[in-house]
């Protein structure tokens, strides 16, 4: 008996080939979303816990001073009680760097050979590891600025390099990495010479821990030695405070991705099996039993669906490279180039045990019914079905194709059922990309803030990029970050003769002077707070509020989000601050979607505010919004002229965050056509079905003289009703994720969010979107309908 259940089997592959294509191609698509989402889903799951793992990541990066410490003592330190690995010394250095005419300011560069090691593993971002001096390697957050793309040329201190790779760091222990014996920028003139090791430790869960461990490096060598160390816990807050906000959007996708998966397969194969109740009633005939029907049904489903999950773990996996890959540099850490093993292997078990209970409890069912029974209700649908609806259909006054499409879903009310939720959620999905797409765009415009400041002036002179080690949360030169910090050249411009030079600029439309002083503290939060004013309304500059409004006076301050939420306070509330030259109550009376200052630690008032609390005067840079039409390099090149060397002019450029966003809206793009693709399969699936149960239908329709193009317009009308259904539904709830998920992004930052940001649908780009569901169903149903129409009239009457 198994040799005739595996013939029936053989024969039924070969000879039903479009099911058996179906089938497989569901099979492939849906294993290779169910291996993208579970990649996706381990790879949101402590990503900066697993990377640290995976590149064996430093506890802690302690710098030396090489006058009070040598080689040989620094290298003993790896001996010591409690370190259980450890790399070093690396000779370090602060150095001046340039990209051609661009300063980039003060980089930490080290001497280093190795890309792997026991400690900080160097994962490649791009280009190839140091072969040997004239060499360096860029670390991942300084490209981006033009000369620092593989094959530019870095001078640092003086010296002319070539980029060969980037790579990231799991703890940013440098800037930069050159051969050891490039003496030349290790030991040259007008640097500032350090030594570098990098520890792992037995224990180090706690910053306390760390510490204590540090303290064990420190009392080996001579007092002074040790200039400073950075702990990894410090990068780990950071890049989990990043992280938390990816999250959410990310677990959405996956997890449609699993449902819709799950659903098209159940779909595909008892769908299958139910159109094949004749030949079940045949097989009971030849002595068939309900085993053998279920083993023989089951065969039919699983040889081709074994072959699609096998390919599609390999589509899976292909996929898989881009799109982690992608995610791994929005959470900033990096990957292992794929999915792990056991998610292929938990694929290829589990889609297949999926498509076996899809196929074993219909065709149970089927087994149970006797063979003449089986054999009369053939692979028509059950009498009755959808009887109402078509009576009611033909009183409408419909063509005929219309009508008879519009009515054939109803013949099979849980196919369709389970249908119309494939296209829900694909419509869904693209409903609520669509709109998180929209999200993020206005959050990358926050944080960009370029389309109403167009050009910067920073009276301190170019910026400067200090690397404090792991962790380090010192400035980098990005526009509308604040001054250039330590190192910058004192600047020999007054404010106020910049500020008419800016004024007396053609092209100048608006300006406003920034001041970010010293920073205060407000009684009753633990922590520092900056404190940015300006001089004039700041209202045009890009920075929008949550909540209240802007402050009109020097008692009134509008607070950072991020403050307000780890104060306890809120708009209304009077807050008392202190600084270096005293103390003054202020009243906020706005919540600003600040992400600059530490998350949003900032509370920004006007130039009167800091009088009584600080000793710093005058602006410290200019943001100026320019004319329509005006030449923004033009501008630069002809303000740079008027102020001198005292200040540096800029174009504001791209904020890191705002390429983090960049790198979701391609997430968004790739994860919303991959589940669109899903849901048209199942369309296509259910619309083969249908048409091979009414193909003698069909036959008989075209005697009538229904033409081939009214056969395919009966069809497509039969999704299109779907479509309708589906899209109606997926404004709504895509809508609901849209303000749920966007909100959940923005409270795992650490703040709230605009409500322009969340509600970004307008009413016609809602009743466009509720035509998702349409176009998916009938993209899917094109194809099956042109096979319909194109049958010939004898063989559909020799069907049945």
């Amino acid at each position: 008996m198994r040799r005739a259940v595996w013939s029936v089997v053989r024969a039924a592959v070969a000879r039903r080939r479009l099911q058996t294509l179906v089938i497989g191609a569901v099979a492939l698509l849906s294993t290779g979303t169910v291996v993208l989402a579970v990649g996706l889903l381990v790879l949101s799951n402590a990503p900066f816990d697993h990377a640290f793992a995976r590149q064996a990541g430093a506890h802690a990066a302690v710098t030396f001073d090489p006058s009070l410490s040598t080689v040989d003592q620094l290298a003993a330190t790896a001996h010591l009680s409690g370190i259980t690995a450890a790399a070093g010394p690396f000779d370090a250095v602060q150095a001046g760097v340039t990209a051609g005419e661009r300063r980039l300011g003060q980089l930490t560069v080290v001497g280093r050979s190795q890309q792997d090691g026991a400690v900080d593993r160097l994962t490649l971002d791009s280009g190839r590891w140091l072969s040997g001096p004239g060499e360096v390697v860029l670390a991942r957050q300084g490209v981006g600025p033009p000369g620092t793309r593989v094959g530019d040329t870095l001078t640092v201190a003086g010296v002319d390099l070539r980029i060969v790779g980037t790579a990231l760091s799991i703890t940013g222990t440098a800037d930069a990495w050159v051969w050891p014996a490039q003496s030349d920028v290790l030991h040259g003139t007008g640097v500032t010479a350090s030594r570098q090791m990098l520890y792992r430790f037995a224990t180090a869960g706690s910053d306390a821990r760390v510490t204590a461990d540090v303290s064990t490096v420190t009392a080996a060598l001579p007092h002074g030695a040790v200039l400073g160390s950075a702990s990894y816990l410090v990068a780990k807050r950071q890049t989990d405070s990043g992280t938390a906000p990816i999250v959410p959007f990310v677990v959405a996708f996956a997890v449609l991705g699993l449902v819709m998966s799950v659903l098209i397969i159940a779909n595909v194969v008892s769908g299958a099996v139910v159109a094949g109740y004749r030949n079940i009633g045949v097989l009971k005939t030849l002595g068939f039993g309900p085993r053998q029907v279920v083993a023989a049904y089951a065969g039919q489903v699983l040889t081709p669906g074994l072959v699609g999950c096998v390919a599609g773990a390999v589509l899976g996996n292909l996929l898989a490279i881009p799109v982690l890959a992608q995610t791994g540099r929005a959470y900033n850490v990096s990957t292992s180039g794929g999915v792990a093993g056991w998610v292929d292997a938990l694929a290829v078990l589990t889609m297949p045990a999926v498509m076996a209970l899809a196929a074993v409890v219909p065709a149970a069912r089927a087994g149970l019914i006797p063979a003449a029974q089986a054999i009369a209700i053939g692979r028509a649908p059950r009498t009755g079905h959808g009887y109402r609806v078509r009576r009611a259909l033909n009183t409408t006054g419909l063509p005929l194709p219309l009508r008879y499409g519009l009515g054939t879903p109803f013949a099979r009310p849980a196919r369709t059922a389970v249908t119309l939720v494939a296209v829900l959620l694909g419509s869904a999905t693209v409903v609520f990309a669509v709109g998180l797409s929209a999200s993020l765009h206005r959050v990358a415009a926050a944080e960009t803030r370029t389309a109403e400041v167009q050009v910067q002036v920073d009276l301190d002179g170019p910026g400067v990029v200090v690397s404090g080690g792991p962790g380090s949360e010192e400035a980098r030169p990005e526009s509308g970050k604040g001054p250039a910090g330590p190192g910058a050249d004192p600047s020999t411009v007054d404010p106020a003769t910049a500020l008419a030079a800016i004024r007396a600029q053609s092209g100048t439309a608006r300006v406003v002077g920034v001041t970010d002083g010293p920073q205060v503290r407000v009684v009753g939060y633990t922590g520092d707070v900056a404190l940015v004013s300006y001089d004039s309304d700041p209202s045009w500059v890009g920075i929008s509020l949550i909540s209240g409004r802007w402050f009109h006076g020097a008692d009134e301050v509008v607070a950072g989000s991020g403050l307000l939420r780890t104060s306890g306070h809120k708009v209304g509330d009077t807050l008392t601050l202190t600084g270096d030259a005293g103390r003054r109550q202020v009243t906020v009376v706005g919540e600003a979607f600040e992400l600059d200052h530490d998350n949003g630690i900032a509370l920004l008032s006007g130039a009167g505010t800091p009088t009584g609390l600080t000793d710093q005067s005058g602006a410290q840079w200019y943001e100026v919004g320019l004319k329509p039409g005006t030449d923004v390099d033009g501008y630069v090149a002809a303000l740079s002229a008027a102020l001198g060397s005292g200040a540096d002019v800029s174009a504001r450029g791209e904020h890191n965050d705002a390429q983090t966003i960049a790198i979701l809206l391609g997430l968004v793009a790739t994860l919303t056509v991959l589940l669109a693709a899903v849901a048209g399969l199942g369309v296509f699936n259910t619309v083969v079905l249908n048409t091979r149960e009414r193909v003698h239908e069909i036959g008989v329709l075209k005697t009538l003289g229904m033409t081939p193009r009214q056969v395919s317009l009966s069809v497509v009308a039969s999704m299109a009703g779907i479509g309708l259904v589906a899209g109606a539904l997926a404004v709504p709830l895509g809508d609901v994720l849209q303000h749920r998920v966007v909100p959940i992004m923005a409270d795992a930052a650490g703040t709230g969010i605009p409500a322009s940001f969340v509600d970004v649908y307008r009413p016609l780009e809602l009743v466009g979107l509720g035509a998702a569901g349409i176009v998916l169903a009938v993209l899917g149903a094109l194809v099956p309908a042109g096979w319909a129409a194109r049958a010939r009239i004898a063989t559909a009457l020799r069907a049945e």
